[in-house]
C-alpha cells in the first residue's frame, strides 16, 4: 500500500489539444510547495494536438480514459482523490465523474464516482460551453461540442454536487477562450459549487498557470 496523505492527492487533466507533459510547469510549482511524486498524477487523453482544435470534440474515449485514471489512483493508493480539470479537461473529468451513457455512443461508462473524489476543482473550464462557438459545428457542435445548448454539457450540468464533496471554480473575465459568459451562463461556474474565484485581468492560459498557489490552497485547505 501506498502511503499518501489524502488531502495532497491530485490528478491533472488537461484541456483541449493538450498533453499532461505541458502541465510540467504546474507539477513543478506544486512539488515546491509540498507535493512529491507520488502524490500528482495526470495523463494523457486525445493526440495531444495534431487533430486541428477547430474539430476536437468531448469523445467517450476520452471521458473513459479520465474515469479510468481517476478509479486507478483511487485503487492504488487506498485513498480518495482531488481532481483539477483544466479547460475543456474540466467537463471531461465531470462526465468521468458522473458516469452514465455517452451523449455521443451510448455506452454506459458506469455508476459515479462521487465516493473517490475529496475536491474537485475546475479552472478556466468550459463547463456552461465556450464563448467562440457561435456555428454549432466541429469542436462546437450540438451533440458532444462545447456549444452551450450541447447534449454532453446538458448532460453533466443537470444534477449538481456530484463531482466531489467540495467543488470550487477559478475564471476571469479576460478569458479570450473560454470566455467569462456563455448563452447567458457564468461560463466556468459548476451548478452549486462552494465557491467561484475571479481571477480578472488573466487570460485563458495565465488563469491556468499563473494560479497555482491558489489551485492549491483550494484543494489543500478548501479556501483561497
Amino acid at each position: 500500500m501506498v502511503e499518501v496523505k489524502m488531502e495532497m492527492l491530485l490528478i491533472l487533466v488537461h484541456g483541449i489539444t493538450n498533453t499532461a507533459g505541458l502541465f510540467w510547469r504546474v507539477r513543478q510549482d506544486l512539488v515546491n510547495k509540498g507535493y512529491a511524486d507520488n502524490e500528482i498524477y495526470a495523463t494523457t487523453y486525445g493526440d495531444g494536438g495534431k487533430t486541428n482544435v477547430l474539430f476536437v470534440t468531448m469523445d467517450c474515449h476520452y471521458v473513459k480514459t479520465i474515469r479510468m485514471m481517476i478509479q486507478a489512483v483511487a485503487d492504488y493508493t487506498h485513498s480518495k482523490v482531488n481532481v483539477i480539470g483544466y479547460s475543456m479537461g474540466s467537463p471531461i473529468s465531470r462526465k468521468a465523474i458522473l458516469g452514465g451513457a455517452c451523449v455521443d455512443t451510448g455506452e454506459n461508462i458506469g455508476p459515479p464516482l462521487t465516493h473517490l473524489v475529496d475536491t474537485f476543482l475546475g479552472v478556466a473550464g468550459a463547463n456552461f460551453g465556450s464563448m467562440l462557438c457561435v456555428l454549432p459545428f466541429g469542436s462546437c457542435n450540438m451533440n458532444n461540442g462545447m456549444s452551450c445548448y450541447s447534449r454532453f454539457l446538458a448532460d453533466i450540468n443537470g444534477p449538481t454536487r456530484y463531482e466531489g464533496s467540495k467543488i470550487f471554480t477559478i475564471y476571469s473575465r479576460n478569458d479570450e477562450k473560454v470566455g467569462y459568459q456563455a448563452c447567458g451562463r457564468l461560463a466556468s461556474a459548476i451548478n452549486g459549487q462552494d465557491a467561484g474565484i475571479e481571477q480578472n485581468g488573466r487570460n485563458h492560459d495565465q488563469v491556468i498557470f499563473e494560479t497555482v498557489e491558489l489551485q492549491h490552497n483550494l484543494i489543500t485547505f478548501g479556501h483561497a
